[in-house]
């Protein structure tokens, strides 16, 4: 029995998302993307804040933007250190390697979306990408982490959800327009609304999360504890990820099939 043009429709669509993500072992890729986001980008953040021109760090964020307190707050200043510390133990070709790590999470990404869209690898010439788009990573944590507000009414939870769903559209609709040579931003546009929509909810689900998880695991198991909470989250986002860039190229492709 043929179900409905529009139910039948949204199924066939949604095998479409669900073959895509199969092929492209979307679960792996999520799980690589938050193993490398702890390995490397997160120490590249950590770095670029001991460096950077604001007196904030990277603890000190995190602590403020889940109201950590106790041995969850002593723990991530611990795990993430001073930002004297870390300036006074950085050298140069500590900063290469760090750089060369980095690159592995956009090499990484890029590797997924290539996949996601069907194209073709880059190569090693297109390195300049990874770096462009490490850069801009930076800009965009420095100038959206201190426009995010409160959950503690409605109106901060409303307004939390819209900003952090605006700035994660442009950020994954920069992301694989920087990351894939030749990229029509037009099949991008899906996947960074997807993206957008999506990470605002995540957004509100973390917040509400990390503070208990990660308090629960700092009293128990001290720092490992706050690192299994923080690779949790980072999973999560890497799911996203992933499915906001599986969500884009289907979409991209089932209208370029359909147009007139």
């Amino acid at each position: 029995m043929r179900l409905p043009r529009l139910p039948q429709e949204a199924v066939d669509f949604g095998l479409r998302l669900f073959r895509r993500f199969v092929e492209i072992e979307g679960a792996q890729q999520a799980t690589v993307l938050a193993a490398q986001a702890f390995t490397s980008l997160i120490p590249f953040l950590v770095v670029g804040s001991a460096f950077g021109p604001g007196d904030e760090e990277v603890s000190e964020r995190i602590i403020d933007r889940f109201d950590l307190d106790g041995g969850a707050a002593r723990s991530v200043d611990a795990l993430f250190n001073t930002s004297g510390e870390v300036a006074s133990a950085v050298t140069w070709v500590s900063v290469v390697i760090l750089i060369l790590s980095a690159l592995s999470f956009t090499r990484a990404m890029q590797r997924m979306f290539q996949r996601a869209y069907l194209h073709p690898p880059a190569g090693v010439r297109d390195t300049w990408r990874g770096l462009a788009w490490l850069a801009g990573f930076g800009a965009w944590i420095s100038l959206s982490a201190p426009l995010r507000n409160s959950l503690e009414d409605l109106g901060g939870v409303v307004f939390t959800l819209c900003l952090t769903g605006a700035s994660a559209f442009v950020l994954w609709l920069w992301t694989p327009a920087i990351l894939l040579p030749d990229a029509d931003w037009r099949r991008l546009v899906p996947g960074a609304a997807v993206s957008g929509v999506l990470n605002g909810f995540v957004t509100l689900g973390l917040a509400i999360y990390i503070p208990i998880a990660m308090t629960w695991s700092a009293d128990r198991y001290g720092l490992i504890g706050v690192a299994f909470t923080l690779q949790t989250a980072l999973l999560v986002v890497g799911f996203v990820a992933v499915l906001g860039a599986v969500a884009g190229a289907v979409t991209s492709e089932v209208y370029e099939r359909t147009a007139p």
